[in-house]
This record gives structure tokens, sequence and C-alpha cells, in this order.
């Protein structure tokens, strides 16, 4: 059928044509562009606007009651929106019995579509195994950018379990937040080999591949101000999850590798594969760094940061700046990568940059005067550059596991694992851990963990012992809130901002105030993960803080890091950033309208 007058005169719809006086051969003002041409905007730019599809035609439009068994609405399935591939559509169930002691219990679902035929279940799994969780979650279930194997799924709750029995019971406050956490192997494709044996009803046995036959589940309480969640910036690195327990920042790498050496394949805190030099005894300053520190920061003899219990106490220990060995060409190009971020956000901010704290493996460039140090051996000296020593601080742990049904012995536990986590098949059974004697002879599949961790009261006292130019004043620090500004895949530099309310004393021009008054400050710093170590990369002023609650002054810094990131922000090209889904509009009482999957143009009506 030919296009009407009208749809030719207007463009779709037709009816929002001309508005002013645009002659014959001229796009009026107002008038819609052209589908094609807009489509082939979105061809050269790569960006595709959401009003582009305000509303789609029928043909690519379903109804959810039209493709979903009304026994599954009764059950109370709460459908999510499509995967990242449209193959699949989410959703989950959360059931409780009816006392207020009670447990919730939360499913997953995986359905296959297709736009001419009702969904088809492939896979179910329960999700936060074995913890009891007395409130309904907040859950959101997100993809990372290029790891099409697995999901993440995050739930917290903002309110206080129900009911005065539970929360005596519970002695819980307002103050902690509990964060669950389930990182869950999607199910296989058609063409996987390893699954084509195995049945694919769900309750059944699980498949016969690890990659597509695992659980991780995992537990941590955070404290107020509660740590922003930011899984754009959280899960940019593939396999990679960052997670703020409020105490430190922990990296946690979720991978399936093949049978073999593990050490070739691991992903964080790579500085260990370097091959390592013959045994000498350690020169005298690499013995020096080696010992704890003595600035209240709370390490142990080990070199491990476990969490504090509370803030440091009493002005620094020692002003005298430590030494530091030479830097490396690699370490100087991530630290003018986090700097140049940092500037061209914020204009060249106050507060010395660059600068390294001590006891790490990644020095400073050397101050104005002196010439730079260049990477490996100046002219006439044959020595080669030397392997600068691992920081003291670093806390790494990497367990592996098999497909197999098993109890975790006691003697592979790892007093460095920064958040315990439990290892399952589909159905609920432990996996077998994986000795490291036993990784080189392994067959099969192997899923590896990895953990490295960074203590924030550690870096909140190295940053102001070495960096702060108002370190001398500096008393102690009652409270901090950490948001994560940049993370870069490529150079696996994370980039986060510490805002900080301390005691300190007034500058030495007002001598005749003595007592130390509450400010404000931020600390940025740059982590580097293959490393583990960490780089300061500026240090704000104080601000005193006159009449604020603490409330208005975590407002006002989580938006100042809000413009920061907008001033910077590249955005995603479709299909490549995290994808997410969430139950949000639940919690606020109503229901979303469709459920769309934007780059396949299908619509599912609820």
């Amino acid at each position: 059928m030919a296009p009407s007058s009208k749809a030719e005169r207007g463009g779709p719809g037709g009816k929002r044509g001309a508005a002013g006086g645009a002659g014959p051969g001229a796009a009026p003002r107002g008038r819609r562009e052209h589908l094609v041409r807009q489509l082939d905007r979105v061809r050269l730019s790569g960006q595709l606007s959401p009003r582009l599809f305000r509303k789609l035609p029928p043909r690519v439009c379903v109804t959810l009651k039209s493709i979903v068994d009304e026994e599954f609405l009764w059950a109370g399935h709460i459908f999510l929106g499509f995967s990242k591939c449209g193959r699949y559509v989410l959703s989950y169930t959360s059931s409780s019995g009816d006392d207020d002691f009670s447990f919730y219990l939360y499913h997953l679902y995986w359905w296959e579509f297709n736009v001419h035929s009702k969904l088809r279940l492939v896979r179910q799994v329960r999700l936060f195994q074995d913890e009891e969780i007395y409130s309904d979650l907040y859950l959101t279930v997100c993809e990372w950018p290029g790891d099409s194997d697995k999901v993440i799924v995050f739930g917290f709750n903002t309110r206080s379990a129900p009911g005065l029995q539970v929360n005596l019971m519970l002695m819980s406050d307002e103050n902690h937040r509990d964060i669950y956490v389930s990182t869950v192997a999607v199910p296989p494709p058609r063409h996987c080999p390893a699954c084509q044996s195995a049945r694919e009803t769900p309750g059944e046995a699980p498949p016969a591949c690890l990659r597509h036959g695992f659980l991780l589940h995992t537990k941590f309480q955070v404290v107020y101000p509660f740590p922003t969640f930011q899984p754009a910036f959280q899960l940019r690195k593939d396999h990679v999850v960052l997670l703020n327990t409020s105490f430190s920042l922990v990296a946690c790498a979720i991978a399936v590798h093949p049978a073999g050496d593990s050490s070739s394949q691991q992903i964080l805190y790579r500085r260990r594969n370097l091959p390592e030099p013959p045994p000498s005894p350690p020169p005298p300053q690499q013995q020096q760094q080696q010992q704890p520190p003595q600035d209240g920061a709370g390490l142990e003899g080990s070199g491990v940061s476990p969490p504090p219990s509370q803030p440091p106490q009493g002005p620094p220990q020692s002003a005298d700046p430590p030494r530091t060995p030479p830097p490396s060409l690699a370490v100087t190009k991530a630290k003018e990568f986090v700097a140049d971020l940092f500037r061209r956000a914020q204009g060249n901010e106050g507060g010395s940059g660059g600068s390294q704290s001590s006891g790490g493996d990644d020095p400073q460039p050397s101050p104005p005067g002196p010439l730079p140090t260049m990477a490996g051996s100046p002219p006439g000296d044959p020595s080669p550059p030397e392997t600068p020593p691992e920081p003291g601080y670093v806390n790494y742990t990497k367990l592996c596991y098999v497909l197999e049904p098993g109890d975790t012995p006691e003697d592979l536990e790892d007093d460095k694992i920064s958040l315990p986590f439990v290892v399952t098949d589909l159905s609920g059974r432990s996996l077998r851990p994986l000795r490291d004697r036993d990784r080189a002879t392994a067959q099969g599949q192997f899923l590896a963990v990895e953990q490295l961790s960074l203590d924030f009261e550690y870096v909140i006292n190295e940053v102001i012992r070495n960096d702060a130019a108002w370190a001398r004043q500096f008393c102690s620090f009652s409270d901090y809130d950490i948001v994560i500004l940049e993370v870069c895949p490529e150079t696996n530099q994370v980039l986060i901002n510490i805002g900080l309310l301390l005691l300190a004393f007034p500058c030495p021009e007002h001598e005749g105030q003595l007592r130390p008054r509450t400010h404000h400050t931020s600390l940025k710093v740059s982590w580097d993960l293959n490393s583990g170590a960490f780089t300061t990369v500026g240090v704000g002023e104080l601000t005193e803080v006159k009449g604020q609650t603490s409330g208005s002054v975590w407002s006002s810094y989580r938006k100042g890091c809000v413009d920061t990131v907008m001033r910077w922000l590249v955005p995603e090209a479709p299909g490549r950033g995290v994808h997410r889904m969430t139950n949000e509009a639940l919690h606020k009482g109503c229901s979303l309208k469709v459920l769309a999957d934007n780059e396949r143009y299908t619509w599912i009506v609820l």
C-alpha cells in the first residue's frame, strides 16, 4: 500500500507537521525528522536515543500474559527485563512464611524468549544461599561489558527488619546495612559441547561444565555513610567486581579457566608472575620498608592491614618524607594517566599530586630541581634496573575449585581472605577446593576466585602523613566516604575519592585558638590492580564544618563527585557498557510499563 499524503507531509504520525512559516523546499521547524535519517545518524554517531522509539509498532510488542502461563504470575514472579544478548528474560521470586521469624528465600529464573511462542523456563537458582534475610531486598542484576558467562546479583535493604521481636533478636540499628552478592553462571548456549549431554530441566542435574554450572555467594555489612552503588564503575573490568565494604575496597576476580598452570591465568596482582631473582639478602632499605609502620595504621607483623576497629588518635608520628626507590616507566605513565584525568576534570585543584605513600613499590617522581630518574641503567652502568620491592600492605589471595562436590577443608582457609564466600554447583552443593600442589595436574576446568584489597584507614593515614600540606595540623579523623571516580580496564587503574571528616588544629596564624575543630576534605588516590600499590593523586584543602550535619556534608560531597565524573564522562557505545536490571519500581509501589530490548527493538508489555 502506498503511503498516504498525510504521512508523506509529516512523517510518522503526520500531525506534528509545520510549526512556523517554512517554505515548501525546507523542513519546517518542529517537524519530526524522517526515521531513516534518524537511524542513519545512529549509525554514524553510535548513539541511540531512547526517544527515537517512544512507541513501537504492534508487531514487535507482545503482552506478558500472552507468553507466560498464568500459574507463574500467581506464583509472584517479578520480571526484571531482557538479558544483554536478548535471548533470555529474567525474573525472580521472594517468598517467606507468615510469622516474623521467617526468612526470605530468593530465586532467579531464566526464560528463553521467542516472539512467536511462550517463554520457556530454562534455569532457576537460589540466590544468597544459607543467608537469613528478614526483609524484602532491593535487587540489581548486572552483566559485565564483555563477559557473557555470568551475571552478578546485588541485594540490600534500607529498612529495619519488620517486627519488634525480630529487631530485638538481631539487635539491629539504622547505622548498619547488609549487602548480599551472588554470582551466577548463565545457561549454556546451544553450541557448548560440554553441556549438550546434560539435562536442562530446572532443579535436576547441573550442566556438565563448570563454566555454566557454578554459584558464588558472599555477604558483608556496611556502615554509615553507606557506600554508593556504582555498577558502571564497579563492573567495568570484565570478570572483576569492586566491592566497597566501608572499611576496604575489595577487587574480586571470578573466572573459569581450563586445566593447567593457574599462575598464567591470573587476573589480579600480576606482579607475582614476574620471574624472581636468585635468593639474596634484602638491602637495608627493603628491610626497613618491610617493618610495620609506626603511624597508628593498625598493621600487624604479617604486613596485612585488617580493618581497624577505631580511627587513629593523635598527630602523625613523623614529618620526615620516607625514602623511596626510583620510579619505573610504567608507574610514571599510570600516574600521568590519572593525574591528567583529574586535571582536566577540575582544573588543577590544589594539593600535592603524584606522591607515593610509604611502604609501596610505586615511588614518586623526583622533586623540582634534580633531573628526573629514567627507567633503566644510566650510561656507563652495566647493572640492570632493580625490581622494586612489593608493598607490605598488599593483601592478595587466590583459591580454585573444581566441579566436584566436597566440603571445604579447614586447612585451605586463608586469613588474608577479605570477604568469605561460598562456591556451589547449581543445586547448592559445595564445590571441592583445589590445593596448590594439585592445580598443575588437575583435569577439566577450574574456577579461580581472586581477592585484592585496599584498606582505607591505612591509605588515609599514609596520604596525610606523606602528602598533606596540613599534616602538622591533623589530630584525628572521625568518618570517611569513598566514591569511585574512574576505572581504566586497560591499565588496571582505579581512581577513588576519599571524603574525610577530621579534627585539625587551627593554622599557625591563629595562635589564640588552641582547640581542634571539625573540618572536611578529600583525598584522591589511584590504586593499581596489577601491583596492589596506591598512589596519591591530589589532597584537598581543609574546610571547616560550621553548623552542618554529617548528612549534609556527605550529600554535598557526593554531589561534587558526580559533577567531577560528569565532566570527563564518555558515553558508552550500545552494548558495550554494564547492563543492569532492578526491582526499584516494585519498592516505589508501581510497576514497569514494558520490558524493552532496545537493541533488537522488541517490547514486552506488562
